[in-house]
């Protein structure tokens, strides 16, 4: 039998597995999707709608060229001015916020708190969600087990890992300050009666390198009915919209689109301070929405907006299904891969003057898929071939999210696992349940591992063999892929990596059997990271990088925060960044505006 890995990978995904699952198989997790290279900026004109001219004259009738990557995109372009007459409400408050997402709802309850009159809208019909990891650097919890603060070392090297293109202003903010937020966060669950957890470490070997590395500090919440960790970020957005109506007095305006911003008065003006946004309601009739103090920003990512990811996120546009790009947007969407929300947010900012951000491409996060058989946070260290059966790398440099880059360097994008009872049994880590808080007995034994693949192959994500000769045929690998197998494996006996000088603790040879085996060929993510260009205080930019007056951007979209590609090794550094600045961000507003 050929195994079909595309087909593997999808009945995955249709059983539901998430980045904690590891019992279940292979979870999916990690920030999906960086590809094999990087494309120009913007397709031909028969994908990207541009300026006057631009197709035509510019683009040569398709063929793309140097004209024709300056012209405007259609998204730059405004979409008709919102008329006064067709505005049948007018709402006013100090800050009016947009997106019910962590990011929004931590800066309406921030600033709430301090008696700012704030008005909260929301396109979707409830608090969204996605995940559940939250970092910090400490808290009173992790004193509280005796966990470490995060030394300022590993966020270096996390900028490093971002090829040192984000904003290190932001970065260090959220290190200094991420203590106070979490704490905030902690008393407000646990005074709702939920338990803080933090997500249990990851065991790595010592790595002189720094390749590999594991930064604890993920909280999550959890009670009887919601046990486990990395999965309950529903529980801390529902309960942070309970909280906000509960301060403010004013129920969260769901079902609100926001469509435009006025700056200088003036629907899509590029002038002056941004004083309100217009929301388009159920019934098609339009409410405007004015911030004395500020606008704010939260509405999500850009990945189901093709022109948007063509020019910001190239390496992740073949990752989004086709009919993702048409289909009607879906604001209630939460944890999903592959195509979220349609960058409402950062193209109203861009038609009002914003800079997009500096950093390019935009990064992926959140999931996918790749060969082997361990939770996504962790590395595979077993035995990864491409499709013409040869190794391509070291397997234990593949931690978290780094998988699918290198894959999809392999040729065709394909990459194999091969791995036996050997492997079980040998592994020289501990085998953890990663769903169990730190602190609680997680250890799992070599047959409950088993049980996991055996689960796998029932689920069609892995097959199974009584010999090495058969399960290459059922990977579909050449024959040439058994002489490798036997290279590998003389080289583990020998307790050396002559190829790419894995550690010999990990050189685990596979000759035991039964033999399991895996392909990916395909990666996906939660959500596309980044946007409107911002400064340490989270105040939109324009591209001189003066501060747009008024105007705030946090959560997924904000700039310059991530590059290229999301590694995990900071687990739940997107929530617990996007949680930290924007709980600065309101009381920056209140204390500034």
């Amino acid at each position: 039998m050929y195994f079909d890995p595309k087909r593997g990978m999808q009945s995955a995904a249709a059983n539901g597995m998430t980045r904690r699952s590891f019992l279940a198989g292979a979870a999916l997790a990690g920030a999906g999707a960086a590809a094999a290279g990087l494309a120009g900026c913007a397709p031909g004109s028969s994908s990207a709608a541009s300026g006057e001219g631009a197709s035509a004259s510019s683009s040569g009738g398709g063929v793309m060229n140097a004209d024709a990557y300056f012209d405007k995109w259609s998204f730059e372009i405004p979409d008709e001015a919102i008329a006064e007459d067709d505005i049948a409400e007018t709402v006013e408050a100090e800050i009016v916020v947009v997106g019910a997402g962590t990011g929004g709802l931590a800066v309406a309850n921030s600033a709430a708190e301090e008696g700012a009159d704030v008005v909260l809208i929301s396109a979707s019909s409830k608090p969204i969600s996605r995940g559940g990891s939250n970092h910090a650097v400490y808290s009173k919890t992790m004193e509280a087990l005796g966990i470490p603060r995060n030394d300022a070392s590993w966020y270096e090297k996390e900028l490093q890992a971002n090829g040192a293109r984000v904003d290190a202003r932001k970065w260090y903010k959220y290190y200094n300050n991420s203590e106070q937020a979490m704490n905030w966060l902690i008393d407000i669950m646990e005074e709702r009666g939920y338990t803080t957890g933090i997500e249990p470490f990851i065991p790595t070997l010592d790595n002189e390198s720094g390749s590999i590395y594991y930064v604890p500090g993920a909280h999550g919440w959890y009670d009887d009915e919601h046990p486990g960790m990395g999965m309950n970020q529903a529980l801390v957005v529902n309960e942070l919209a309970s909280r906000f109506e509960e301060l403010s007095g004013t129920a969260i305006r769901y079902n609100n689109i926001a469509r435009q911003l006025v700056r200088g008065d003036v629907p899509n003006g590029t002038e002056g301070r941004v004083s309100a946004v217009i929301a388009e309601r159920p019934d098609g009739t339009y409410a405007k929405y004015v911030g004395t103090k500020a606008v704010v920003l939260a509405t999500g990512d850009f990945s189901t907006n093709r022109e948007m990811m063509a020019k910001y996120a190239p390496q992740a546009v073949k990752y989004i299904a086709e009919g993702e790009f048409d289909a009607e947007t879906d604001y209630d969407k939460e944890l999903f891969y592959g195509g979220l929300f349609p960058g409402d947010g950062q193209k109203m900012g861009l038609w009002v003057g914003a800079a997009w951000q500096k950093a390019w491409p935009c990064c992926p996060n959140g999931g996918g898929v790749k060969a082997g058989p361990m939770d996504g946070v962790l590395p595979f260290t077993g035995l990864t071939v491409n499709r013409n059966g040869k190794r391509y790398c070291n397997e234990y440099g593949m931690l978290g999210t780094l998988p699918f880059t290198t894959e999809m360097g392999c040729p065709g994008g394909v990459s194999y696992a091969i791995w036996d009872m050997n492997y079980a049994e040998q592994y020289p880590l501990d085998w953890i349940n990663g769903s169990v808080p730190y602190g609680q007995p997680n250890t799992l034994t070599p047959e409950d591992v088993v049980a996991s693949w055996e689960e796998g192959v029932s689920s069609g994500m892995y097959v199974k063999a009584d010999t090495l000769e058969d399960l290459v045929k059922q990977l579909g690998l050449p024959d040439g892929t058994l002489e490798n197998i036997q290279a590998y494996n003389a080289d583990c006996e020998a307790g050396e990596d002559t190829q790419f000088h894995k550690y010999p603790e990990l050189m685990i040879p596979v000759s035991k059997a039964p033999f399991y085996g895996a392909a990916s060929d395909t990666s996906f993510f939660l959500t596309i990271l980044g946007g409107l260009r911002t400064d340490e205080n989270m105040r939109v930019c324009d591209e001189d990088d003066n501060p747009i007056e008024g105007l705030y951007n946090v959560g997924s979209m904000g700039g310059d925060m991530f590059y290229a590609q999301y590694t995990y090794m900071i687990p739940g550094f997107t929530y617990g960044s996007n949680l930290t600045l924007s709980y600065l961000t309101g009381k920056y507003i209140v204390e500034n505006e």
